[in-house]
């Protein structure tokens, strides 16, 4: 509960419920926990996404995403940095670790890619889709495209 002390009262949800299968191996127990995590985007998502400014510039912190992210560490989960500027790892990954370590994150793995354990995806340009319908969940609001 210390997570949650502090100003301003942010609202927060965490993720799935721990134990149960979220991968597409459909292992269950500690062993599977181990190596689920949840992908976190940085520009737009943990961070203000700003106009390109290059590799050094990362805006300022999203309050209610940084507090979701230090939940989710102290519950134990695994979290990763996922972006696109990782594509170009010399110059995109030392930045990032000292913004993380700026606003009090943990040195977090950073990457671009998804993987098979990855239980959530928390992006601002992601549009969540019913499995193998192709629809969007729930309606349409911008900036969805039909």
């Amino acid at each position: 509960m210390q997570a949650f002390s502090g100003k301003p009262k942010l609202e927060v949800r965490v993720p799935h419920s721990r134990g149960l299968p979220m991968t597409d191996h459909i292992k269950y127990g500690e062993e599977a926990e181990s190596t689920q995590w949840i992908g976190v985007d940085l520009d737009g998502t943990l961070a203000q996404a700003d106009p390109w400014q290059g590799f050094e510039h990362i805006g300022k912190p999203i309050p209610n995403m940084m507090k979701r992210v230090k939940i989710w560490l102290e519950l134990g989960y695994r979290v990763k940095i996922v972006t696109a500027r990782a594509q170009d790892p010399e110059l995109a990954i030392p930045p990032i670790r000292e913004w993380l370590k700026k606003h009090g994150l943990p040195d977090l793995e950073i990457t671009n890619a998804k993987d098979m354990d990855m239980i959530e995806l928390w992006d601002d340009r992601c549009v969540q889709v019913v499995p193998n319908t192709g629809n969007p969940v729930g309606p349409n609001p911008e900036p969805y495209r039909r």
